[in-house]
């Protein structure tokens, strides 16, 4: 061991004191050369100039020291208590070996494969009057092609998404007869391209879904009323929909949702400027309503209840079925009682604030045909469960 340099002004240790400090040596302090003094157990540590705690690795090498009389530093080492040192090394071992944040990692979104589809719409013909006799509307079909794809929600159940295109449309009510105030003003909204559901979804669906696990809140499997697999899901709340929303989005990978108002009313209308995609009357062979002032001979066609969603031959000219009458479709937007500072980019209108009232459309079985127009809109409360309440989905 080499000689600790004479200085004559450095003071002398006191003896007690130094073999205090050799008593503790073989624990926690490894006494070196050029006066080092080393510190710790599973993470060595310096205890360097001015009491300086260093953290080192659990193999301390090649640690640079700086040369001071031996005496002096064991005594400064005493003067910081133990104790005190283990917190400081405890702390600084906390800060080091903290785990990093994991990188959260999200599947790529699935492109759908398209698939061609053909179906057929209808056009109707006001009827004319023969001999003063009202004649009975005359129906014209076209075939049509569109896309789509098929959504596997497995156990045989599948769920088709027609493909939209995007466009422009003028959204709202013109100052045609019987318009609700709410419908107005009428304003050009740009669209994008998006998939929805050809029908409202089913409770075949519905039940599928509401198998898989909870996201948010708990679904109740069976919760319609009016009972069939090919029969739309009712008694549906706006919350219960969106988790619907949210377990397809979870088990499929793509991001599914609930219509916006705009987004709905452009399917609905399929390019049309009329009443009804179909025309500006309504009757019962292509749609599930209701007409108390038809003819008492007449009421027998009507159901009084819902049907199954492909009873009816005709689509309208995107494909899409049902999109008057049956059951009325819940939207993402908040209600607000007119178009007024309405968005013209197609998405929903929501409210920094909470709204406890919600967008529905396309009237139901129980509603007479005003109701069922292609602008018709009313509200529902987020937590409203009727048997005339329905949705279908969306995703982009």
């Amino acid at each position: 061991m080499s000689q600790t340099p004479h200085n004559p002004d450095a003071q002398q240790p006191d003896a007690n004191l130094t073999q205090q400090a050799n008593s503790y040596a073989p624990q926690n302090l490894v006494q070196g050369n050029q006066n080092r003094i080393v510190q710790g157990n599973e993470n060595q540590s310096v205890l360097g100039d001015n009491n300086t705690v260093i953290q080192g690795n659990n193999n301390t090498q090649n640690i640079s020291f700086i040369t001071h009389n031996y005496y002096e530093e064991v005594s400064k080492a005493f003067i910081k208590s133990v104790k005190e040192t283990k917190n400081t090394l405890q702390n600084k071992r906390d800060d080091l070996n903290a785990e990093p944040e994991k990188e959260v990692r999200t599947r790529p979104k699935l492109k759908p494969s398209l698939r061609k589809y053909r179906f057929e719409y209808a056009e109707i013909v006001k009827p004319s009057k023969l001999f003063g006799l009202l004649r009975k509307p005359i129906i014209n079909s076209h075939r049509k092609e569109s896309k789509y794809f098929v959504e596997d929600l497995d156990g045989g159940v599948e769920l088709e998404m027609i493909a939209i295109p995007d466009g422009i449309f003028f959204m709202g009510s013109s100052e045609e007869k019987n318009a609700n105030r709410s419908e107005f003003p009428q304003h050009r909204v740009s669209v994008n391209s998006f998939f929805i559901g050809k029908y409202p979804i089913t409770q075949k669906q519905w039940k599928a879904v509401a198998c898989l696990p909870e996201i948010n809140r708990p679904l109740v499997v069976d919760c319609s009323k009016f009972k069939g697999d090919s029969y739309p899901v009712e008694q549906v709340c706006w919350d219960d929909a969106v988790e619907f929303c949210d377990r397809l989005s979870q088990k499929t990978n793509r991001d599914y949702r609930l219509p916006s108002e705009a987004e709905w009313e452009y399917a609905c209308r399929a390019g049309t400027t009329t009443l009804f995609h179909f025309g500006d009357i309504i009757t019962p062979e292509l749609a599930n309503y209701q007409d108390y002032k038809a003819p008492k001979s007449s009421r027998e066609v009507f159901h009084n209840q819902t049907t199954p969603v492909d009873n009816f031959k005709f689509s309208n000219l995107l494909g899409l079925y049902d999109m008057h009458g049956l059951v009325w479709e819940w939207c993402m937007d908040h209600w607000h009682d007119s178009y007024n500072k309405a968005p013209n980019d197609g998405k929903a209108w929501v409210n920094n604030r909470d709204n406890q009232l919600r967008v529905i459309r396309g009237g139901s079985w129980a509603d007479i045909p005003v109701n069922c127009r292609s602008v018709s809109r009313k509200k529902a409360r987020i937590d409203e469960q009727g048997n005339y309440l329905g949705f279908r989905v969306v995703c982009c």
